[in-house]
């Protein structure tokens, strides 16, 4: 017998535990939030690049501000409008734009540092956040290096193409103190820059504008420096323990008629974001190594040289070759060559130097650090790349003066000195001023040195002499004089 259930008598409700209930309700509130996160999410960012768009730039600003006016820091805001975009979107087929923009992101995202913010607020409208800044000239500097990220030609697909962009920048709080005026200001700027036929920046802060026009200015000049071999090198001695001249330093020096001296701390950065570097270094290499190969005749035992590289250097494909060409070119044994990296440099290289370095420790050149116990960093580097020199940075040097003497200076330089004995390494103190730095460096153990102390940088003529003095001392030591008569 079977028993049907009667359709007109509800069916009994099984009873449900309380605490698997309350986990029900907990699953399905996570769900809402987490729904209303990603709708609150892509309210703020721009669907086809995934970046930032208006609403999280100006609610970034906002907090940024705050933080501005409580630290008396700087933030600066830079609006970018491609030229000529809408014109050259339109020979392009829809993925093709797409990959055009998601390219121009990624190439303006590149020059920005990790707290920075890259927003899209249009098709062709970009705007960039830089919060926390000390210096309020350095929006000039970030923006010039957009500039120059923009102008490397795009590949989509196979076409090539050519991009500019009107840049304008305001500043907090010089331009505005709060995020609605900080944008406007900069885009009425940028709208400037566009009138003036683009690929260029315009500035709301006078100062600004004043270093960017000198910006500009000192770049025109330094590649008509170039093109025209008006860049000097100069040469600073290096000595041993014993007073015995045992190398030299090839230093950039550069006096422009109108500017005067401009120094390498101008000369190197604006090299660097004009890609102007590999010039520069190749033509301060070949001169410094044909001028030594020259002097290894004066010198009494092979004189070694070193050269200062940057980072883009090293990383630059065609770099160990061009080193290689200009040993053979200038007949400069590889020995008598090293390369000097500043810690800073290797740090933010990370790996992607390590290659070319050991290429070249191979071919018999070697390698320094310059500035070293600057870098804040751990030291296991120093057993992955192949370091022959360490040099003692000069702010610790002149924390040995006894009128200057800081305690901490000392510690650090002797940890230097025992841990280039402990790795094999030479050590060389730069900045040696006084005899009271030189002598307590002795007394340390440290066998080489560097500094006004034992010469300033010098033309190459002037350095000769010094060689020319050497030798014929030298000479005169060896000569035995004649014995006198008996009388």
């Amino acid at each position: 017998m079977s028993f049907e259930p009667d359709p007109e008598k509800p069916a009994a409700i099984e009873p449900v535990d309380a605490s698997t209930l309350m986990d029900q309700l907990n699953v399905a509130k996570a769900e809402v939030l987490q729904l209303r996160s990603q709708l609150l999410e892509s309210k703020q960012l721009d669907l086809l690049t995934g970046l930032p768009n208006r609403l999280l730039l100006t609610d970034r600003m906002d907090q940024a501000i705050l933080l501005a006016q409580r630290q008396e820091r700087f933030l600066a805001v830079i609006f970018i409008e491609l030229d000529r975009f809408k014109a050259i979107n339109q020979t392009l087929i829809f993925p093709e734009r797409d990959e055009l923009i998601h390219q121009v992101s990624r190439r303006l995202i590149a020059p920005l540092r990790l707290g920075d913010t890259l927003a899209a607020v249009s098709s062709d409208q970009f705007a960039v956040l830089l919060p926390d800044l000390r210096d309020p000239l350095e929006p000039s500097s970030v923006a010039q290096r957009l500039l120059e990220a923009l102008r490397i030609p795009l590949w989509v697909g196979k076409r090539k193409i050519h991009l500019t962009a009107s840049m304008g920048i305001s500043l907090f709080p010089q331009d505005g103190l709060d995020s609605l005026t900080l944008q406007k200001q900069a885009e009425s700027a940028a709208n400037r820059a566009k009138v003036e036929g683009g690929d260029c920046v315009q500035c709301n802060t006078p100062t600004l504008s004043e270093a960017f026009l000198e910006r500009r200015e000192l770049e025109t000049y330094l590649s008509e420096a170039i093109a025209t071999e008006k860049l000097q090198v100069f040469y600073q001695p290096q000595y041993d323990w014993a007073d015995k001249l045992i190398g030299v330093e090839a230093l950039l020096r550069w006096h422009h008629p109108i500017l005067g001296a401009v120094p390498p701390s101008k000369i190197i950065p604006l090299a660097e974001e004009n890609q102007l570097i590999h010039a520069v270094g190749e033509w301060v290499l070949r001169t410094a190594c044909r001028q030594v190969a020259a002097w290894q005749s004066l010198s009494l035992k092979p004189l070694r040289l070193a050269v200062n590289v940057s980072a883009q250097q090293v990383t630059h494909p065609q770099w160990v070759g061009t080193v290689v060409r200009v040993l053979e070119e200038t007949k400069l044994p590889p020995a008598c060559l090293e390369l000097e990296l500043t810690e800073s440099s290797l740090l933010k290289n990370g790996k992607l130097g390590h290659a070319p370095l050991h290429e070249l420790k191979a071919v018999g050149v070697r390698i320094g650090i310059d500035d070293f116990g600057t870098g804040y960093s751990s030291l296991s580097y120093l057993h992955r790349l192949p370091i022959d020199t360490l040099k003692i940075d000069q702010s610790f040097v002149a924390g040995l003066h006894p009128e200057s003497f800081e305690p901490s200076s000392r510690a650090i330089v002797q940890t230097i000195l025992q841990l280039g004995e402990n790795l094999n390494l030479t050590v060389i103190a730069e900045g040696v001023e006084t005899d009271a730095q030189q002598d307590a460096l002795r007394r340390m153990g440290c066998e080489a040195f560097q500094g006004y102390l034992l010469g300033k940088p010098m033309a190459a003529e002037a350095f000769g002499h010094i060689l020319e003095a050497q030798q014929a001392s030298s000479f005169e030591a060896l000569v035995v004089p004649k014995a006198k008569p008996i009388q």
